[in-house]
C-alpha cells in the first residue's frame, strides 16, 4: 500500500535522479533514497554510464546499518550482470526490510524479476509509486522497449499567425535568443538529431550544443542524421565542423565508397533505396537503431515534418510561437496534410506550456 511517505521520499529520489541529466545514456537517469526510522540516512544516483547505479550509490554513502531500513528508487533495481553487479543482490545481502519502486523496468532482461527475487527473500515490495514522474524521466528508454522505435521529438517555431519565415523567406530570427538556447538544452537530453539537406543548404545550420552551461555539465554532442539521396551538402558544411558522429543516409549507388573520402573521419554514410526520392521511415529506424540512437529530435523543414505526421510517428512536438505578425503573405507552417473532416484531426495532449522570454514553448504530446 502506497502512503504519503512514500511519495515524498520517491519525489526526493527522482531529483537524485536528475543530477544525472544528460551523462548517463544508454542507461536511464535513476535516483535511490534509504530512510530508517523515519529518517533519510542516504541518497544516491547514476552518475554516468558504466558508473555505479544508483541503489549502490546509496549504499556506499549509508554510514550505518541498513538493515530494516527502506530503499526508495525510481526504476526497478537491475537484475543482471552488465557494467556493474545486480544491485537486486546487494539489496538482499544488506537487509533491507522494504523496496519502494516508481516504475518496473521494461527491459527483457529486467522487467519484474528483480521484484520477484526481492519477494522470494522476504522483502516488501511496493510499486507505482510517481510512476508517472519516474516514467517521464526516461520516456524514450521506456518507448524503445514498448514500441520497439525511437522516440520522436519535432520542433519547430512559429509567429503568432503560424508563419515560418517572411514573403522573401526570412525566418533568422522569428524567436527570440532565449527560445534558441532552450532548443540547445533538448538538443542536449537526445542523442540524436534528423534533419534534411534541404534545411542544411537553406540554413546551413550548426545543429549542436554551444550554450557554455550545458557543455560544463559534460552532455555529448547529439549524433546528427541526415537524409540527403543526392549527396548534395558541401564538405565544408557547418555541421561538419562539430565533432560527433554523422550518418547520412542517402540512395545514391556505391556512396560509401566513392564519397566517404569527401567528409571527416566522424561521418557515415548509409546507402538505402528510396521511393519517389523519399527515404523510407523504417529505414532510418534500423539504421538508428544500429548505432544506438533512441532519442530523436527531428530539426528540418515542412516537407518532412509533413511526412512524419502522415505515418503517425510524432510522439512529442515541441512548438515555440513568437508574439510577432508576419502576415498572410509569409510562408505558412504546412507540415500537416490538409484534412477535410473533424473526425481525421490529429489529437494532441498539452504537456507543459513555458513562457521564454517573450516567446510561448509548448510541449505536446500524442494521444
Amino acid at each position: 500500500m502506497i502512503n504519503n511517505n512514500d511519495t515524498k521520499y520517491m519525489l526526493i529520489a527522482i531529483e537524485q535522479a536528475k543530477k544525472g541529466m544528460y551523462r548517463t545514456h544508454p542507461n536511464p537517469m535513476v535516483g535511490a533514497v534509504i530512510v530508517k526510522n523515519s529518517k533519510i540516512i542516504s541518497k544516491g544516483y547514476h552518475k554516468q554510464f558504466r558508473d555505479k547505479h544508483a541503489e549502490q550509490d546509496a549504499i556506499d554513502k549509508a554510514k550505518e546499518s541498513l538493515k530494516g531500513a527502506v530503499l526508495y528508487v525510481t526504476l526497478e533495481p537491475c537484475y543482471h550482470h552488465g557494467n556493474t553487479p545486480p544491485c537486486v543482490d546487494s539489496i538482499i545481502k544488506n537487509k533491507f526490510s522494504r523496496v519502494v519502486i516508481g516504475a518496473k523496468d521494461p527491459n527483457p532482461l529486467v522487467n519484474e524479476k528483480s521484484i520477484s527475487k526481492l519477494k522470494e527473500n522476504s522483502i516488501i515490495v511496493t510499486t507505482g509509486v510517481c510512476e508517472k514522474e519516474a516514467i517521464e524521466l526516461n520516456k524514450s528508454f521506456f518507448y524503445k522497449y514498448m514500441f520497439n522505435k525511437p522516440y520522436i521529438r519535432l520542433k519547430f517555431g512559429t509567429s503568432l499567425d503560424g508563419k515560418i519565415a517572411t514573403q522573401k523567406k526570412e525566418s533568422k530570427w522569428i524567436t527570440s535568443e532565449e527560445s534558441r538556447k532552450y532548443v540547445q538544452k533538448i538538443r542536449a537530453e537526445v542523442n540524436a538529431i534528423l534533419t534534411t539537406s534541404n534545411t542544411i543548404l537553406h540554413d546551413n545550420p550548426f545543429m549542436n550544443i554551444r550554450d557554455s552551461k550545458i557543455i560544463k555539465s559534460h552532455a555529448k554532442q547529439p549524433s546528427l542524421i541526415i537524409l540527403d539521396t543526392k549527396l548534395r551538402i558541401p564538405q565544408n558544411a557547418n555541421i561538419f565542423k562539430t565533432e560527433r558522429l554523422i550518418i547520412l543516409i542517402t540512395d545514391v549507388m556505391n556512396a560509401s565508397r566513392n564519397s566517404l573520402k569527401l567528409y571527416n573521419k566522424n561521418v557515415v554514410i548509409k546507402y538505402v533505396s528510396s521511393k519517389n526520392d523519399k527515404i523510407l521511415l523504417n529505414d532510418i529506424y534500423q539504421i538508428a537503431k544500429i548505432y544506438g540512437l533512441d532519442d530523436i529530435l527531428v530539426e528540418c523543414g515542412n516537407k518532412f515534418s509533413k511526412s512524419l505526421f502522415d505515418q503517425n510517428a510524432v510522439d512529442e512536438l515541441l512548438y515555440f510561437v513568437a508574439p510577432k505578425i508576419l502576415g498572410n503573405k509569409s510562408l505558412n507552417f504546412s507540415g500537416i496534410t490538409p484534412i477535410n473532416s473533424l473526425k481525421d484531426k490529429i489529437s494532441l495532449r498539452i504537456n507543459k506550456i513555458k513562457k521564454i522570454e517573450n516567446d510561448l514553448f509548448i510541449d505536446m504530446r500524442r494521444i
